[in-house]
């Protein structure tokens, strides 16, 4: 599909509310203007947490035990060129939410004590952060019933290979397939709802190493992950980051909720060359939307930006809009009566919908532009066209 083009406004936000409207495609921040939401359509949720590079002096290091203040370098780049790229793809929007403090300064992958080391502000900052991300999350849960979280990370392990945290540990990793697949194991995996529905009906081992994993569709790429088919799990005394504050959090093992999680863990020979890092960014738009189409396709059911990756239903019905492009009405050629008809902007929000049984559609009022044209009948869409305004 065709980019396209939309201009982003940027809105601060004093207060976040979940009560609040965000417009696909648009820019938020919370009152701090350290927190940064990319407002999306989309059932995927993009979260950086340790790229930021802004050290306020206003805001002192933290100092904590254990705590670590090296930030992940070019995550937050290629968290950012990720949203392009899918919206480019897709002509749709993944939600994104960006930690642009550094991390000596805020660790927005830990619990608040750690994260915010006692400072009022930061605090503030961690607290929007994950409000962003739970609201991303409703949306995302109203519009398509389920959807994935991704947390994105650097690593600086010797073994150059992107880690995969399911929230379980190397040695778990290590079982066998017949043990991972027990109830035990499937609910201490971040994407547990996944594994209680997926359209393949796979089993929670190969959703997590099999020929489908999102490992898997990454490797095949030319990027090594683990787990995956081809390395399945690490061995012996390798390391292995298998998830942290966020992916607990928010994927789907311990609030039950319907948002899987994944935490990605990038190696460095990838993040740091510029080139290889095009191709990364690449390669993992296109991965992300495999993974979504082809384990979440069929809960795309209330959202047109669903559709365009690719649910709809096979049909031998053959529908025209015309004229297309149009100034004031269209009419629509097929076998098909009786349909409900929606026409979507080019940012997601349906502006017209009616009961259509072979009668023109006037679109008179809308403004000039790109829409699409969803046509659904008994609960099946059947076809979705993209119509010009003029």
């Amino acid at each position: 599909m065709k980019k396209i083009l939309s201009l982003s406004i940027i809105t601060l936000l004093p207060f976040l509310s979940f009560s609040q409207t965000y417009v696909p495609g648009q820019i938020y921040y919370d009152s701090t203007r350290y927190v940064e939401y990319r407002a999306g359509n989309l059932p995927i949720i993009l979260s950086s947490p340790h790229g930021g590079n802004l050290q306020p002096s206003n805001i002192p290091d933290r100092n904590c035990s254990g705590c670590v203040y090296l930030k992940d370098s070019w995550t937050k780049e290629i968290t950012e060129g990720l949203y392009n790229k899918i919206m480019s793809e897709t002509g749709c929007y993944p939600h994104v939410i960006i930690n642009l403090l550094h991390r000596k300064k805020f660790d927005a992958n830990r619990d608040i004590i750690d994260a915010a080391d006692g400072n009022p502000t930061v605090e503030i900052a961690w607290q929007t952060y994950h409000d962003f991300i739970d609201s991303a999350k409703n949306q995302i849960v109203e519009d398509y019933g389920r959807g994935l979280f991704l947390d994105m990370h650097g690593h600086a392990h010797t073994i150059q290979r992107i880690e995969l945290g399911y929230l379980l540990s190397k040695n778990e990793l290590q079982l066998p397939d017949t043990t991972l697949n027990t109830d035990f194991y499937i609910e201490k995996s971040s994407i547990r709802a996944l594994v209680g529905q997926n359209i393949q009906n796979f089993l929670n081992s190969e959703l997590l190493r099999g020929q489908y994993s999102f490992g898997t569709i990454m490797d095949d790429k030319g990027f090594p992950c683990v787990p995956s088919s081809s390395d399945p799990f690490p061995q012996g005394s390798e390391p292995y980051f298998n998830g942290g504050y966020n992916t607990q959090r928010h994927g789907s093992r311990d609030n039950n909720g319907e948002i899987d999680g994944i935490q990605i863990e990038m190696n460095q020979g990838i993040r740091f060359d510029s080139i290889i890092r095009e191709i990364l960014i690449d390669s993992l738009a296109s991965s992300i939307n495999k993974y979504i189409d082809y384990h979440y396709n069929n809960q795309y059911i209330n959202n047109y930006c669903g559709l365009i990756l690719g649910v709809l239903e096979n049909n031998d019905i053959d529908l025209k809009l015309y004229p297309n492009p149009t100034t004031d009405y269209f009419y629509l050629s097929g076998e098909i009566n009786n349909a409900e008809l929606s026409v979507f902007n080019n940012i997601g929000q349906k502006v017209l919908s009616e009961h259509w049984s072979k009668d023109k559609v006037n679109v008179e009022l809308l403004p000039s532009g790109l829409y699409f044209v969803r046509i659904v009948k008994n609960n099946i869409t059947m076809d979705i066209i993209k119509l010009i305004k003029e």
